[in-house]
């Protein structure tokens, strides 16, 4: 197949990049070992199962996540933000940081919204550790703080209609 696709590519006048170029299993089963798959824009796409709802039977179908690199990027890219640091009011960090929860979310969620769960919650980590800097608080007083400002405002941050702190 590969070969095929190669020789196709060719009569158009194009080039596959030979280390970018291979076959992918994404049924989940195979009689080769090929890999089960593959990052791209920021998605993996692999094999994922389900059980069909009105029969016994497992079925394997592709399915698409976000890449584990886009989650570590993501992470980097809010300790760069050194959010703890900031010597502002919550409204202001949150004015500063929903710019970039919103296209987090409008790039992410398209297609499944549990997978950055995690994210959201070492978000609000880093919230709440800006809040006992900020603040000075223990922690479960700076849980609270912060339990108390998603019951006034929940639409504060972005991330917060989606996962409470």
């Amino acid at each position: 197949m590969l070969r095929q696709i190669l020789e196709r590519m060719q009569q158009c006048k194009l080039q596959l990049h030979p280390g970018k170029t291979k076959i992918v299993n994404v049924r989940g089963f195979s009689e080769q070992k090929y890999p089960k798959g593959y990052d791209f824009l920021g998605f993996t796409i692999r094999p994922s199962s389900y059980k069909h709802p009105n029969r016994a039977e497992v079925k394997t179908i592709p399915s698409i996540f976000v890449s584990q690199r886009s989650r570590t990027s993501i992470l980097e890219k809010f300790k760069s933000l050194r959010i703890h640091n900031k010597r502002k009011s919550l409204e202001e960090v949150a004015k500063d940081l929903n710019p970039v929860i919103r296209g987090l979310i409008n790039y992410y969620h398209k297609f499944r919204k549990s997978d950055l769960r995690d994210v959201w919650r070492q978000l609000n980590a880093r919230l709440l550790k800006w809040v006992k800097w900020e603040k000075g608080l223990y922690k479960k007083t700076s849980v609270t703080y912060l339990k108390t400002k998603y019951k006034e405002r929940p639409d504060l941050f972005a991330h917060w209609l989606l996962v409470c702190p």
